[in-house]
């Protein structure tokens, strides 16, 4: 069962049970229908990004944010095309607009792994950075929150507020409103956009 998935299947028991009653809104660029398109879900140390809204990043004082910009229509729940957008701040006091920030943007693109006897390769791009930070994504719009030391386990000291801003002139990193997030493998969280401050 892929990651996605046991997501899903969280996020349903949740729903059966109720616990998702406020309102939710969507981004306009999200493409996906549902429960993925209005909301984060911090799960199993992943997280799951609707499109367009800002996610930020934080460790040792440094601060940056990433979104989707894009999910190819044709990408399944595990693989495809997607794009994003990320912003390298620093120490957080620059102005994410100002000329100091680092921009960056990629596709990026996740295949069906190919084998060689018992041997698996991993193909396709999935590494996304900010500034010199690099995440890998597991499936589109899934980030996680190790950063690329999946492999060697657990938390790499990055922590995590989901927003709802669309804009990175819209984020303001300082908003005690904010919920910050470390690697936890029994997380399971639900955000719904409506809820987070820009």
């Amino acid at each position: 069962m892929s990651l996605r998935r046991a997501v899903y299947l969280v996020l349903t028991g949740i729903v059966l049970s109720g616990g998702l009653g406020k309102a939710q809104s969507s981004c306009p660029a999200n493409i996906r229908t549902g429960d993925f398109a209005k909301q984060f879900v911090v799960c199993k140390g992943t997280v799951m990004m609707p499109v367009g809204a800002f996610l930020l990043v934080r460790k040792n004082g440094k601060i940056g944010a990433i979104r989707i910009t894009s999910i190819d229509p044709a990408a399944t729940d595990v693989y495809g095309k997607f794009t994003y957008e990320s912003y390298f701040l620093g120490d957080g006091t620059s102005s994410s607009t100002s000329s100091s920030a680092i921009r960056q943007t990629d596709e990026l693109n996740l295949k069906y792994p190919t084998s060689l006897g018992r041997i698996v390769f991993s193909s396709g791009k999935s590494k996304a950075k900010i500034g010199k930070w690099p995440f890998v994504f597991i499936e589109p719009g899934l980030l996680d929150m190790t950063g690329v030391a999946r492999w060697s386990g657990g938390d790499h000291g990055y922590e995590f507020a989901p927003t709802s801003a669309h804009d990175v002139s819209e984020i303001d990193a300082t908003d005690k409103r904010l919920r910050w997030f470390r690697y936890d493998p029994n997380a399971s969280v639900i955000l719904p956009l409506a809820d987070l401050p820009n």
